[in-house]
């Protein structure tokens, strides 16, 4: 005969979603535990297709941002008719090592997440690397992670940097 289980006063989370809510909306996710603001500062280069210049959101301020169509909650508005409301949320976790690294997360949007083309199983962290691009149900438009250093390693020619008028 098994042992009657112990009752469990552990958190479980359910009061917490009735504060979960940005402008009186309930937000589909709960930010994680570990989540914490990067050291490193992150940029999304937003391609569309009407624009050859990117558009470039710096996003290292705070621990998440919210990717969708609904204005009035989310963070990076997506846009696009097959996105959702709240299609997915980029949360910065402390691995174990004590490094801060971005994750994104599909919000079991219904046309999905696609990490370098890829689509992502709803409603689990994958993490992110710099230049991994995004892109949100049918959209065309491709979000690209680069962060502050990431044209550190390109050697710079010194005779490419001056100017045409100079020669």
């Amino acid at each position: 005969e098994q042992p009657k289980e112990e009752p469990n006063f552990e958190a479980s989370g359910l009061l917490a979603v009735e504060d979960n809510a940005k402008n009186g909306i309930p937000l589909k996710f709960t930010v994680p535990a570990e989540a914490r603001r990067p050291a490193t500062k992150w940029r999304l280069y937003v391609f569309a297709k009407k624009s050859e210049e990117p558009k470039i959101m710096h996003i290292y301020k705070n621990v998440g941002y919210l990717f969708g169509k609904d204005r009035r909650v989310v963070d990076v508005p997506t846009d696009h008719p097959t996105c959702s409301k709240q299609h997915a949320v980029l949360h910065y976790r402390q691995a174990a090592s004590g490094e801060v690294r971005p994750y994104i997360m599909d919000l079991e949007s219904t046309n999905g997440t696609f990490l370098n083309g890829e689509r992502l199983e709803a409603a689990r962290y994958f993490q992110l690397k710099e230049k991994d691009v995004l892109k949100f149900g049918m959209s065309s438009r491709e979000f690209v992670l680069l962060h502050g250093g990431s044209a550190n390693h390109i050697a710079i020619d010194d005779k490419a940097l001056r100017s045409p008028s100079s020669e």
